[in-house]
């Protein structure tokens, strides 16, 4: 499964997406690969196994967070 995240999270950079969907994806703690999207301004973090979500805040644009269910 991490590696599916992985290559979620390199997808959306060199698209330069804006928005990205790691939800259900089993993630106990945010994956440091996540600071490269400083273009992103929305995330799903729903249905996964979180407890906190440090080093968020150091995603410049982030507007939305879904963080539902963890």
């Amino acid at each position: 499964m991490l590696s599916d995240i992985k290559l979620k999270i390199r997808h959306a950079k060199r698209a330069n997406e804006k928005s990205l969907d790691l939800s259900g994806m089993d993630i106990s703690e945010l994956p440091v690969d996540l600071l490269q999207l400083t273009m992103l301004e929305s995330i799903n973090l729903s249905n996964n196994k979180l407890i906190n979500l440090r080093r968020i805040e150091q995603l410049p644009n982030l507007r939305e967070v879904n963080a539902s269910n963890n």
